[in-house]
């Protein structure tokens, strides 16, 4: 009898682990296609500004975000088919506007693939809700802070990369151009600021989750971006004519991003 309870409670922990993994894999494929529609916008206002080599980007990236919603469609019934069917929807929008957006004023394309992801991240924090809405604690806010602080970093640091970019490749900047470069470092100041609050507090009531080194690499990392954003006030906002170089700049975002992804997956680790 023993045995067989042993074995029940054994069956019944791994499905739930797996039901775990299931969650954060949904998790992980939005993530995958915001990243890639993120650069796709960035490669294509930096195309369209006259950069003839973020072209090839701009391709790789279109493949990669539909592998990423291919993935997500093989994982029906993880949050319903509610949430299921408005990523099919996103997916169609995203379709139609790569069609597009090579023939579009820079500008309106950068704002069109703006507004989508937008509409990605909002549906990917419907889905941190439904997955983790009735969690413990310690899982919704760490699942909170994956998909609604660090997303909205990458996204402020996602925009002023390609708009950055564009602008570098263009070397001169327009006044519009201006106006949203420092609504975007604001943004990006604004989110880091409460990405760092928010880790730091679940760090504070569940010490030991996180790798003690915490504290220096969220410091670090935020140093990192305070000072790429220095670098484009001090040369896209306030120098003419504009001389970096856009390719390079489009680069140093990229990692920043990345870094941020970083501390995504560290959140996932506690979530699996």
């Amino acid at each position: 009898m023993k045995r067989v309870i042993l074995l029940i409670l054994m069956l019944s922990m791994t499905l739930w682990a797996t039901s775990d993994a299931k969650k954060v894999r949904y998790m992980e494929s939005v993530k995958d296609i915001i990243v890639a529609a993120q650069k796709t916008r960035g490669g294509t206002y930096n195309f369209l500004n006259g950069s003839e080599f973020a072209q090839f980007g701009v391709y790789e990236q279109r493949t990669k975000m539909k592998q990423a919603f291919k993935a997500l469609n093989r994982q029906f019934k993880v949050v319903g088919g509610g949430i299921d069917s408005e990523f099919d929807k996103l997916y169609k929008q995203i379709k139609s506007l790569n069609k597009l957006a090579f023939e579009l004023d820079p500008l309106t394309s950068f704002k069109a693939y703006s507004m989508l992801i937008n509409k990605m991240i909002v549906l990917g924090n419907k889905v941190q809700v439904k997955l983790y809405g009735k969690a413990d604690a310690f899982e919704q806010q760490v699942s909170k802070v994956m998909m609604s602080d660090i997303l909205r970093v990458t996204e402020g640091l996602g925009k002023l990369r390609g708009l950055g970019s564009g602008i570098a490749a263009r070397t001169e900047i327009e006044e519009e151009e201006v106006d949203y470069l420092k609504v975007y470092i604001a943004e990006i100041k604004l989110n880091l600021n409460k990405m760092i609050l928010n880790m730091a507090r679940i760090d504070k009531k569940t010490p030991g989750k996180y790798p003690g080194t915490l504290t220096k690499e969220l410091q670090k990392y935020k140093g990192s971006v305070e000072f790429y954003i220095s670098f484009a006030e001090d040369n896209l906002l306030e120098s003419d004519p504009i001389t970096i170089d856009s390719n390079k700049y489009f680069k140093r975002g990229t990692e920043l991003i990345s870094e941020a992804l970083d501390f995504y997956e560290m959140n996932a680790a506690l979530l699996k």
